[in-house]
């Protein structure tokens, strides 16, 4: 797809997060072959931008609904569709899990990248019914289930958590022993982190850099296509749409209206200054953001559902969040003052 033609398709923000262009790569055939293979509705045109371990995910919203309503179609139809799905997902958690705990701190053999590849492409079409679901189910539906995904949601979270520190440990392993800065060798390829395997050929380390920094990656006609550098901008401009540079709206996951100090967090390892009372903006949250969240006055996110971890965790601690907003993250800086309204969905500069 050239660049042009992104502004031909209605963008969705799926989610938002600290992850790996190498995590991405993966993520992008799965979206389409997998899907296709195991459930018969695929994703046409997966969209990632990544900018220095921390990744954008956008779906048209053509992909999006077809897939929604699709699930909830088939859960009318037999409501085991759903549940069986629920269930090979919490199967594939446990040996996903297994596999990476063998694997930690070593490269692996083509036949050990081979099995855990096999367990990480089957997690993505159970994650999806699990996800798109509960976005489309009409309330009676999701009043009778939801207690199922959440459980099922709750359950296989830290797949993608480990799945990323294993990615990322595996890039420092082949750092270490090529002499390759870590961080640029996790903007491999799934391809090129193959070939490595197999022949021990890595690209230049000028290549990963140009990556790490800026780059996207659309799956398109069986193809991963990559950009880098000024072209991302450009993509980013075509997606982005600024109404208020003051202000978003989102969906309130828990009530309630504080003000704290916006505090832009990434990576929940990393996260730089954060005091008790700060409001946590982010693109999605995960279980390494709870000590923040605990922190936090209040939750904003660029993305998520009804059953994203962010809308979960909030419920639980009852902390006023508020989810899907787009462009938090874009508009805000760490150190604005902002009013959380979690009873009328808008966040805002004071």
């Amino acid at each position: 797809m050239e660049i042009k033609n992104i502004t031909k398709f209605e963008w969705i923000r799926r989610w938002a997060g600290s992850f790996s262009f190498l995590s991405c790569s993966h993520w992008a055939k799965q979206y389409k072959e997998p899907m296709k293979r195991d459930l018969g509705v695929w994703y046409d045109h997966p969209l990632f931008i990544h900018r220095k371990g921390a990744v954008t995910f956008y779906l048209t919203k053509e992909d999006f609904e077809k897939a929604g309503k699709f699930f909830v179609e088939k859960t009318k139809q037999d409501e085991q569709f759903a549940i069986s799905w629920l269930d090979v997902m919490k199967k594939n958690t446990d040996d996903i899990m297994s596999v990476m705990k063998k694997l930690k701190g070593k490269i692996p053999t083509r036949e050990e990248y081979d099995e855990f590849n096999h367990y990480f492409e089957k997690h993505i079409a159970p994650q999806n019914v699990m996800k798109k679901t509960v976005d489309f189910m009409p309330p009676e539906m999701l009043s009778k289930l939801i207690d199922k995904f959440k459980e099922a949601r709750i359950y296989s979270e830290p797949v993608y958590s480990e799945s990323e520190r294993f990615f990322r440990e595996l890039a420092n392993t082949i750092g270490k022993k090529e002499g390759y800065n870590g961080d640029y060798l996790t903007c491999l390829s799934q391809d090129e982190l193959e070939d490595y395997i197999d022949n021990k050929k890595l690209p230049s380390e000028d290549v990963l850099k140009q990556r790490f920094e800026a780059s996207a990656i659309l799956y398109e006609n069986g193809e991963v296509k990559i950009v880098v550098g000024k072209d991302v901008d450009l993509i980013e401009q075509n997606l982005m749409n600024k109404e208020n540079e003051n202000e978003v709206k989102g969906v309130v996951a828990f009530n309630g209206k504080v003000q704290g100090v916006c505090r832009i967090v990434w990576d929940p390892l990393n996260p730089g200054e954060f005091n008790e009372g700060d409001v946590l903006v982010t693109g999605m949250t995960r279980p390494e953001f709870v000590p923040l969240m605990e922190k936090s006055s209040a939750i904003v996110t660029d993305v998520g559902g009804i059953l994203c971890h962010a809308a979960i965790v909030s419920r639980e601690m009852k902390k006023p969040c508020i989810i899907g907003t787009k462009i938090a993250t874009k508009i805000f800086k760490s150190g604005d003052k902002l009013e959380v309204d979690a009873i009328n969905g808008i966040v805002r500069k004071v």
